[in-house]
């Protein structure tokens, strides 16, 4: 507060206000303005740095003249409840006042619940309940009313010059909506490929040592029973006895080759027909699903035109 400057601010107001009325009477409404807007300044900052309440009527008249009826008229209402103005300022004030009200319309807002912003053409003016009812100039309005908990809502209203009118206004709480379902269960997984078996390869090369094994000893009997047979110095018994004995060692011999043989034709099958096949497709990249997302692998196609030319093309998209 600085009530000294506050008075020289009013006596530059109260000059501007002067001015601007010689203008008005000089028919110079644009230059009037000008001056009436200095002066509606000017007052403002009096108001502020002093405490001379009677400037509220001072303001009050040049918002006046600049059209501004219902800004006036909250100046005018402002200073009717201040008991330190003198009664010939407040007087005056209300007949200003009186006059002023056929110019403008009254509007109360009964607002629920308690504690609602109130914007008034997207500029918040206040919550719900709003002190004094609001002095509006004629026109149509937009509030927009907003609380926690509640549904936001945009009401419009047409003010009347002259007009008193009181609207009462509830919002409607949000709805909140619980879902009892139970919860969908999601698709399990697929199942992960299972790398194949070792076991048949164990098996067969088992099997093929084993017989070779035994194709080995049979062999080397069957050897060292015909060394027997042909040896001069074996009596006739013990040659006979080798023959036979020579004979059935070939023949285990020769069946235990073919099983040696059998049981390694049967691993290197499995080999390279499942365990190898398999393997390939554990770590196999899986094609494209379709998913216009999922990069599509590049491919090498031949060509061959027209005139017999012949070459290789790379398509596909990454």
């Amino acid at each position: 507060k600085d009530p000294k400057l506050a008075k020289k601010i009013a006596i530059t107001a109260q000059q501007a206000a002067t001015k601007g009325d010689q203008l008005t009477k000089q028919k110079k409404p644009d230059e009037a303005k000008v001056q009436y807007e200095a002066a509606v300044s000017a007052y403002t900052k009096a108001l502020e740095l002093g405490d001379d309440l009677a400037l509220q009527y001072d303001l009050a008249i040049a918002l006046d003249k600049l059209g501004k009826f219902a800004n006036a008229a909250v100046h005018l209402r402002a200073l009717a409840k201040a008991a330190t103005v003198r009664p010939d300022v407040l007087k005056k004030a209300a007949t200003k006042y009186t006059e002023l009200a056929t110019k403008i319309g009254t509007v109360t807002l009964a607002i629920k619940p308690e504690g609602t912003s109130i914007a008034l053409n997207d500029a918040e003016i206040g919550k719900s309940p709003l002190a004094e009812p609001l002095l509006l100039m004629p026109g149509t309005y937009s509030f927009q009313l907003q609380a926690d908990g509640f549904q936001l809502k945009t009401v419009e209203l047409t003010v009347e010059a002259g007009s008193e009118s009181e609207r009462g206004i509830d919002l409607e709480p949000i709805k909140i909506v619980i879902d009892t379902r139970p919860p969908i269960d999601p698709a399990p997984p697929p199942p992960k490929p299972q790398p194949p078996s070792k076991l048949p390869l164990l098996i067969g090369a088992g099997a093929t040592g084993g017989f070779l094994i035994a194709t080995i000893v049979t062999g080397v009997l069957a050897k060292g029973k015909h060394d027997k047979f042909v040896d001069p110095e074996t009596a006739p018994f013990d040659r006979e006895l080798a023959a036979f004995d020579g004979k059935n060692f070939a023949k285990v011999s020769d069946v235990m080759l073919i099983g040696t043989v059998a049981a390694a034709g049967f691993t290197a099958t499995w080999y390279f027909f499942k365990y190898r096949k398999g393997q390939a497709k554990l770590h196999e990249t899986p094609r494209s699903s379709g998913n216009p997302d999922e990069p599509q692998r590049s491919m090498v196609v031949p060509w061959v035109s027209g005139d017999g030319t012949a070459g290789l093309t790379l398509r596909g998209g990454f």
